[in-house]
């Protein structure tokens, strides 16, 4: 994903589109999940997604991280005190409360539950009241060749043989500084 915004930044840029436009056409090619769906974001663990919801409660603890829950939601946002300074217009357990919200960003699983960390203000947007969620594009259906019937397809139970999907590294000195 980012060689492939790398390559469209100069094309952007020649063609004088602003190039936060590149980046959200990027960002498009996310998964994007409701925040009050659980199980798929913790099937999301370690990937960068597109989340949105609208936020019920947010609060701050002794230390100064920030928290931000979403209404009928497992899921939150977490903002580290060393990441405070660059959200301009306030921090994010005061900006965000009550908003409905479009985040993107890393998910990771605390205490079983998915979160994303904030590091940016570049990663929210607040969306207008009467705006529709973000929805995920359907598949190009033309450009997927059609399907070849097996002649012997693989019993299920070898499908479920199958390794998990590795999650790519964190690091944790990202979190816990």
């Amino acid at each position: 994903m980012k060689s492939l915004l790398l390559r469209l930044l100069p094309l952007a840029a020649a063609a004088g589109l602003p190039l936060s436009a590149v980046a959200q056409d990027a960002a498009a090619a996310l998964p994007i999940l409701a925040a009050t769906e659980t199980a798929a974001l913790k099937g999301k663990d370690g990937q960068k997604i597109v989340v949105y919801g609208e936020t019920a409660r947010s609060g701050k603890s002794q230390s100064g991280m920030n928290f931000v829950n979403f209404a009928g939601a497992e899921f939150y946002l977490v903002a580290f005190k060393s990441d405070l300074g660059v959200f301009k217009d306030g921090e994010p357990a005061d900006v965000y409360e009550g908003k409905r919200l479009v985040v993107t960003g890393v998910v990771t699983i605390y205490k079983d539950k998915p979160q994303i960390k904030l590091t940016s203000p570049d990663q929210v947007r607040v969306l207008a009241a009467d705006e529709a969620w973000p929805q995920a594009a359907a598949p190009d259906q033309s450009a997927a060749p059609a399907p070849t019937p097996q002649a012997n397809p693989a019993p299920a139970a070898a499908k479920s043989a199958e390794e998990p999907k590795k999650k790519p590294p964190v690091d944790p000195k990202l979190y816990f500084k």
